[in-house]
């Protein structure tokens, strides 16, 4: 089991890693690129709801999604049915830059599995295969 938990470690760094180089990369916060996954994952967003959601003050949400859109990442489009809100989306720019980040970090995690010398190969194939059988007996 500690063989198993030294490679999830290594595996998990390196795309952390990975991840906040993207993030470094292309100027992004945090609470940045957490509003453009939201998007990604459940579609467009009231700012209310995303700060409620975030645990964030309103004008925080306002000033991210202020950058954001400056940047060309979100638009921000009327609610039909209320007026006075909008909803937040991204553009294809913003929704391309999510991707890259996933796509980073499952290049990382390959990166790792090429790093392993043959003991750790030999351990994760062991380990795997005892998972299978358990979870598919």
């Amino acid at each position: 089991m500690d063989m198993y938990r030294e490679l999830s470690d290594k595996m998990t760094r390196h795309r952390v890693v990975s991840f906040l180089s993207h993030l470094r990369k292309n100027d992004l916060t945090m609470n940045q690129y957490k509003i453009l996954s939201l998007i990604e994952q459940q579609g467009p967003w009231l700012p209310n709801r995303l700060a409620e959601h975030m645990e964030l003050k309103a004008a925080t949400i306002t000033y991210l999604v202020d950058a954001l859109e400056q940047r060309g990442l979100v638009a921000r489009t009327p609610n039909p049915s209320d007026g006075r809100s909008h909803y937040v989306n991204f553009t294809e720019t913003g929704r391309q830059l999510v991707l890259d980040a996933r796509s980073e970090g499952d290049y990382a995690v390959m990166e790792s599995f090429k790093q392993m010398d043959q003991d750790e190969a030999d351990h994760l194939y062991i380990l795997l295969r005892l998972l299978g059988k358990k979870l598919f007996p």
